[in-house]
């Protein structure tokens, strides 16, 4: 177990097995906990879960918030495989959808998926068509769910097959340039905002695409939450990537993560959203731009109980925080995912 002396004089733990480790789900057989999961053609239990979750789980919040989606048009930011607004075509009366994505699929080394898309939306469809006659149940999948970290289970959603044919573009336009389509959109969902920089320009475009009453949802993990530099740069001290400031951390990780220094620097900096934003930040960008929040709610963290107590391990813990962070919540401080939507005024 290493430490670290910080400039006010206070000394940090750097124990990677009792701080990071027991918090990330598990990687391939044989492979480090930072490295890329490898590519595969076919769906692995954990993602099909992963995918039934994320389908469920924006179809019941829409449910729940009496989002009308008959005859609508969706616009996905950060499509990766376009799995989601596929199945959302196929499970929904929603019209059409445009899936739109800088990164080719698992070129950005944040994204990990099954490289055969079309064959696995097949095989997604086969499933549900096959055990889900009228209700999609969180019960159907849940057996693909034992190494997922989430806590919001979404209700009973009523389905009907649909196989006719809709209209589903990919586009290789990042969120930067949404303008670029020159059509508006009445849903507009994203799941990586933490990977894209500027947030003030990410909505400026949202904006040039949207129209009254446009509904935007984001599925969002801050960078203030426990594993917020994700895997690829997340430290053994408990919120290191908070209590240390920027010069700090790139000290650290030279010291204590010589191999792989360079690597975990260029992620934190560049992988993630920087300058870096809250869900504070996120509202007011939004609403400078026309857009009101009607639901905001984090699922609580697998680990929660085990991070908590590490709180009271260090000492000062949240004016250290303050003194780096101090615009941020607590709750956001402890959050894990969190489900955030917004509609245009």
């Amino acid at each position: 177990m290493n430490k670290f002396k910080k400039k006010n004089k206070q000394i940090l733990q750097v124990d990677n097995d009792k701080y990071l480790i027991p918090m990330l789900t598990p990687t391939s057989s044989g492979s480090n906990y930072w490295d890329p999961a490898p590519i595969q053609d076919n769906l692995s239990d954990r993602y099909f879960g992963r995918v039934l979750l994320q389908l469920h789980q924006t179809l019941g919040l829409f449910y729940s918030l009496n989002i009308e989606t008959k005859e609508k048009k969706i616009l996905d930011i950060g499509t990766g495989n376009g799995l989601i607004p596929q199945l959302l075509l196929n499970y929904s009366n929603i019209s059409s959808a445009v899936g739109v994505d800088p990164y080719e699929e698992n070129e950005h080394m944040s994204s990990w998926q099954p490289a055969n898309s079309s064959e696995n939306l097949k095989k997604i469809i086969r499933f549900i068509d096959k055990n889900i006659t009228q209700y999609l149940s969180y019960d159907s999948y849940k057996k693909f769910l034992n190494l997922e970290n989430y806590s919001y289970i979404p209700p009973n959603i009523k389905i009907k097959t649909n196989n006719q044919i809709k209209d589903y573009k990919k586009l290789k336009i990042g969120a930067h340039d949404l303008g670029d389509l020159k059509d508006q959109y009445d849903i507009i969902y994203c799941k990586a905002i933490e990977h894209i920089p500027n947030w003030k320009l990410v909505f400026e475009n949202i904006n040039k695409v949207s129209k009254k009453d446009t509904i935007v949802y984001f599925k969002h993990r801050s960078f203030f939450s426990y594993l917020g530099p994700h895997r690829f740069a997340s430290i053994g001290i408990p919120w290191g990537h908070l209590l240390l400031d920027e010069d700090e951390y790139r000290q650290l990780v030279k010291k204590n993560y010589p191999s792989r220094s360079e690597e975990m620097i260029k992620f934190f900096f560049n992988g993630l959203a920087y300058p870096r934003y809250s869900v504070s930040d996120m509202c007011e960008i939004a609403l400078k731009n026309g857009f009101y929040p009607i639901f905001i709610s984090s699922e609580k963290p697998r680990y929660f109980d085990k991070i908590l107590k590490f709180t009271m391990e260090i000492d000062n813990f949240w004016s250290n925080i303050r003194d780096n962070y101090p615009r941020v919540s607590s709750d956001e401080i402890l959050s894990g995912m969190y489900h955030i939507v917004f509609k245009k005024i």
